[in-house]
């Protein structure tokens, strides 16, 4: 019996001897707020990665005053599920493009947040650059001496690494389906805003723009169901030989942002281009009506049929895209769009949306301009 009783005595001092050596719990949590996606050319990031700004809160659970925690931008990263560790990027935040500048509470990597008082929390936000088909948890390391190499972490919760890709598929469909004409198989799926109003809206924009810019001249416009001809021609040049760019797309839970430049067909240099390129457009029109019987009576339907036939459709097709800033042909060179969730696709601005500023819109904007080398006096 007495051995019995000392073999116990041995393990209960070994338990309390080993309880008086082990390190306290780190009493901390760890909580994602908000993920914010971007991409972009300044940010030289890799074809498989995407820049996210992560905003968290930690909280110091331990009841005790006297357990302060230290923080810094360092004791925070994430892991991939292969436990590859990613530190918190360091970025010098002013030269971030201006759409990615809009948390004025990002921390510096290098920054160093102070101590965190027991029952207390502190938010945080840091960028991170992460590949975008991988999976991560976010962690909290404790540089504390009592707790120190202990960890906390928390899933990074809804992350989708294609984000920003997707936005860019959706700006495409719209792009091609909408602007260009062209194809519309994957608008359904990224796309919220109806094809066929968004495409009618295009085009009344066009048409009332067209009649708008010839108001108050001598110079021929096409009318009635010509104005969908000349758009079509638009669109089929635009869509042949313009072309856009898009970059700094940056994606928040329910809405997105991005720039555009375009490069498409101005009316106005089309015009401009035409008729330098044939100087003898006058002579050319007066051998047409000549060889087309014109008289008093049929002259101004002659030369309408000439210009509507033959010098619009030509000017149109003959002339270079405008380059984005070029003066006087209404493209826009990093224009701001502003897109908003919507049963989980993308809806671009309509008309109503830009109520009072309508004309700026470039989407619609850079299809317009006045064709005036032909006029009812030749």
């Amino acid at each position: 019996m007495k051995k019995y009783l000392y073999s116990g005595a041995l393990a209960l001092a070994a338990i309390l001897t080993l309880s008086a050596c082990a390190k306290p719990k780190l009493d901390a949590k760890l909580s994602v707020n908000d993920i914010v996606y971007m991409s972009g050319s300044d940010l030289k990031l890799k074809d498989d990665q995407t820049l996210v700004e992560v905003s968290f809160k930690l909280e110091n659970t331990s009841e005790d005053m006297e357990n302060e925690l230290k923080t810094s931008a360092k004791q925070f990263y994430l892991k991939d599920k292969d436990g590859k560790k990613v530190t918190a990027s360091k970025l010098d935040k002013g030269d971030l493009p201006t759409l990615f500048n809009k948390n004025k509470n990002v921390e510096d990597a290098t920054d160093d947040f102070g101590k965190l008082e027991a029952d207390d929390y502190k938010t945080v936000s840091l960028f991170f650059e992460v590949n975008n088909n991988e999976s991560y948890k976010l962690y909290f390391e404790s540089k504390d001496e009592k707790t120190e190499g202990q960890t906390v972490s928390t899933s990074l919760k809804d992350f989708d690494g294609k984000t920003t890709t997707n936005v860019k598929k959706a700006i495409d469909a719209y792009f091609n389906a909408v602007l260009l004409g062209g194809e519309s198989k994957d608008y359904s799926k990224f796309v919220s805003n109806d094809l066929d109003k968004a495409k009618g809206e295009l085009n009344q924009y066009f048409s009332d723009s067209l009649q708008y810019s010839y108001d108050d001249t001598d110079h021929i416009k096409p009318t009635g169901d010509e104005i969908p001809k000349v758009f079509g021609w638009v669109q089929t040049a635009n869509r042949e030989r313009g072309s856009y760019t898009v970059d700094n797309i940056i994606v928040a839970k329910d809405k997105a942002e991005f720039n555009v430049s375009m490069s498409t067909i101005s009316m106005k240099a089309a015009d401009d281009a035409y008729g330098a390129n044939h100087p003898n457009l006058t002579d050319d029109l007066k051998n047409y009506l000549q060889s087309n019987g014109a008289n008093a009576g049929n002259v101004d339907q002659l030369t309408r049929q000439y210009y509507m036939e033959t010098y619009l459709p030509n000017s149109i097709k003959e002339v270079s895209p405008s380059a984005p800033k070029t003066e006087g042909t209404n493209i826009f060179d990093n224009y701001s769009v502003e897109l908003t969730k919507k049963d989980d696709k993308w809806a671009f601005p309509d008309k109503d949306s830009y109520v009072g500023k309508w004309e700026y819109y470039p989407l619609f904007y850079a299809y317009t301009g006045q064709q005036g080398t032909i006029t009812k006096n030749y």
